[in-house]
């Protein structure tokens, strides 16, 4: 079978590859297909912002651990970065989102962008965003679209989707 073109940039790509090699586009229609797309967020380093340019200095990063259902998972933050917590939208990628789907999102209750977890240079922030069914810490119904102090060993429930929060400062270099 011929090579097909990435609708996007018009790289030539192999019936079967999902994701274009050179623009990243989705190279399928998400609305006729079945595929889950999971990101490890241990491969993805969430972005400086643009005018960054520290280049070998070393800078604090903080690590958060969530531990939901067994499963533990980690996401990186440096100061000024945050996460959409929800599932996943094949419609609007963006890296910067941690889907739950594997973990039972759609079942229990998980908007598509349920809350943001934000860092601050001093301390985690977690915020509704207007959520169908609520953000929870420890047990406490958060006011949507109004930062909340996130803090280690919290219990933080999306939906009825539960989980607790850990997080340590690391050393990286640029």
């Amino acid at each position: 079978m011929p090579d097909q073109k990435c609708p996007n940039c018009q790289t030539a790509y192999r019936a079967g590859e999902m994701v274009c090699r050179k623009c990243g586009m989705i190279l399928f229609d998400p609305r006729t297909s079945t595929v889950h797309i999971r990101i490890n967020p241990d491969l993805i380093r969430l972005k400086r912002r643009p005018g960054d340019t520290h280049e070998l200095l070393t800078i604090s990063e903080h690590t958060l651990q969530i531990q939901i259902r067994g499963l533990s998972e980690r996401l990186i933050f440096e100061e000024g970065t945050s996460v959409v917590l929800g599932r996943i939208d094949l419609n609007s990628p963006d890296m910067a989102r941690f889907d739950l789907t594997r973990f039972g999102g759609h079942e229990r209750g998980v908007s598509r962008e349920h809350c943001v977890i934000s860092y601050n240079g001093t301390q985690f922030l977690v915020t509704d965003l207007n959520s169908s069914n609520g953000t929870f810490i420890n047990r406490k119904r958060l006011e949507p679209n109004e930062p909340t102090p996130l803090n280690d060993g919290d219990e933080l429930t999306l939906g009825s989707l539960t989980m607790t929060v850990r997080f340590s400062l690391t050393e990286s270099t640029s």
